[in-house]
């Protein structure tokens, strides 16, 4: 059985138990990087915050976050007594920069203005707060689980994920890349198919909606295959394989430590061995 909360804060989804993807993938490295990952707390950077500012104001709303973000005005200096004054006067808001080269706030106005010219992100059709930032609540292989899905559209015969990442680029090998690589993001996809699917009883696909942070906030879609979310799946099952058996165990190793012999690879060129610009220039005059 899953539960289904629309309209959840953020902060209570958080406070609720389950194992979620971001944590859960670690262990496919190992147990202890798994258990490292739970104990993990990062400091935000910029990209970090543009990425929170553009779910909030796409997915929850002009008022929304206007109540949440500010502008840091030019020049200001936290240290000063204007300063502290000004930082107590914003109370809990963020305060995002817009000069020179960090134009946070004209990047998130602009993102959105892209994604709102999708029908999936037009804020002014029917139960559109309802299905965004809806959190799922379930049970699979005896390990309670959790996801909070950015979007979901339900349709007749099927559920659409819809997932926004901000990013440098769009372009189609820069971004598969992030997908299947070292971020991982076809783990989540997996995890929040599973989500979508059990809820509503229907065939779920996920689809990536990548926003360029530049101007001019240029927008790609990304629908993952079947055969990559079969593999997402698979690596799902282990993992929870993985974290039950620790459970049970109370242990919680880490890799083998395994010792290799470096090589030269095939396109290595030695500085020894390099031709100078001064030698091409001899062999051709």
């Amino acid at each position: 059985m899953v539960s289904v909360a629309y309209c959840q804060s953020d902060p209570d989804y958080r406070r609720e138990p389950g194992e979620n993807q971001s944590s859960l993938k670690h262990i496919l490295v190992s147990p202890a990087h798994y258990q490292a990952s739970k104990r993990r707390r990062f400091a935000a950077t910029i990209n970090m915050e543009i990425g929170s500012a553009v779910h909030c104001k796409t997915l929850e709303g002009d008022e929304e976050f206007e109540n949440r973000y500010t502008v840091k005005p030019d020049g200001i200096n936290l240290r000063t007594k204007e300063g502290l004054d000004w930082k107590a006067s914003i109370g809990k808001k963020t305060a995002l920069p817009n000069t020179g080269n960090e134009r946070a706030w004209d990047s998130v106005v602009g993102m959105t203005d892209t994604l709102r010219k999708m029908d999936w992100f037009n804020p002014d059709q029917p139960d559109y707060r309802k299905y965004n930032e809806v959190s799922f609540y379930w049970e699979a292989d005896n390990i309670p689980c959790k996801a909070r899905l950015d979007r979901v559209v339900v349709q007749k015969d099927e559920v659409l994920v819809l997932d926004l990442k901000t990013t440098d680029s769009i372009d189609f090998m820069t971004f598969n890349k992030k997908v299947v690589g070292g971020l991982n993001y076809l783990f989540q996809a997996a995890w929040y198919a599973e989500a979508a699917s059990l809820a509503y009883d229907k065939p779920a696909r996920f689809i990536f909606i990548g926003i360029e942070r530049q101007e001019p906030w240029s927008a790609g879609i990304f629908e993952v295959s079947s055969e990559m979310l079969e593999e997402g799946k698979e690596q799902i099952r282990y993992a929870r394989k993985s974290l039950s058996d620790c459970l049970k165990t109370k242990q919680w190793p880490a890799p083998q430590i395994n010792s290799y012999t470096l090589d030269l690879p095939k396109w290595y060129v030695s500085p020894l061995d390099a031709t100078t610009d001064q030698q091409v220039f001899e062999a051709l005059f």
